[in-house]
């Protein structure tokens, strides 16, 4: 058996990285942390741009063109053989991937719109002053997407379960950490400088984006269309007799 470099660095680093914003955007689904979650969101998307362009003009085997999709009628019918026939995804897995790049800019899309209708925040804030502003199902259609994307992951998994046991010489789990699989014949693939220098600066871009968003939490991606309001300014004598309890209903029946 030979070991094959099938998984170029910027691929794994994309894997892993992805893993982590998917689980952070579900960590911070909540209330109290949706500027979290959006700027997880739009990270994902930078993510998503690196991972469908390099799916055109990245290595053999994370090219979309490289995809087995038109096998799946003979890997259904062979996937208990133990000999594995696809040195990158298989068939199966093929779709999984295509489906879960598909469903993740879904995701984030009605997410951007959800985020602007009913929060009035981020670039589509505007929209919450229109008559989307009480329009409550591009929130439902967000969450649907990502519980369908939870359903992909666990598709995901089993089909990573089921390599493991069928094709256990292959190492194909092992291979997303090392980028090495056993083979036949040593089908190692080579970046060219054009690939690297891409990979590097959208890697690049993805740090410059998520420094920008510590120096700067309250920018344009999460800025709310409504002002704070200094009822100190507005309303001093709320302020002295009932903001204890009313800061954020002051009485007009001072002024």
């Amino acid at each position: 058996m030979n070991k094959s470099y099938i998984w170029s660095l910027p691929t794994r680093a994309f894997h892993w990285l992805f893993v982590v914003g998917i689980l952070i955007a579900f960590l911070t689904d909540d209330d109290h942390l949706l500027n979290y979650h959006a700027i997880v969101g739009y990270a994902v998307l930078i993510l998503l741009v690196f991972r469908i362009l390099w799916g055109f003009f990245g290595p053999k085997y994370s090219k979309f063109k490289d995809f087995p999709t038109k096998k799946i009628k003979e890997y259904s019918s062979n996937i208990l053989k133990k000999e594995s026939k696809y040195i990158g995804h298989n068939p199966a897995a093929s779709y999984v991937m295509i489906t879960m790049l598909v469903c993740t800019l879904l995701i984030i899309l009605t997410g951007v719109l959800t985020y602007g209708i009913q929060e009035g925040k981020g670039i589509l804030s505007f929209l919450n002053e229109t008559f989307f502003k009480n329009m409550k199902s591009m929130d439902d259609l967000h969450e649907f997407f990502a519980n369908f994307f939870i359903f992909l992951i666990v598709l995901h998994l089993v089909g990573i379960i089921l390599d493991k046991f069928l094709h256990k010489e292959v190492e194909t789990l092992k291979s997303i950490f090392t980028g090495y699989k056993n083979s036949k014949e040593n089908k190692s693939i080579k970046l060219n400088i054009f690939q690297k220098l891409f990979a590097a600066l959208m890697f690049i871009l993805l740090i410059s984006f998520l420094i920008f968003n510590l120096i700067n939490p309250k920018n344009i991606l999460v800025a709310s269309i409504n002002k704070p309001i200094n009822y100190k300014v507005q309303n001093e004598l709320f302020v002295e007799e009932c903001a204890s309890c009313h800061t954020l209903y002051p009485s007009l029946s001072f002024t």
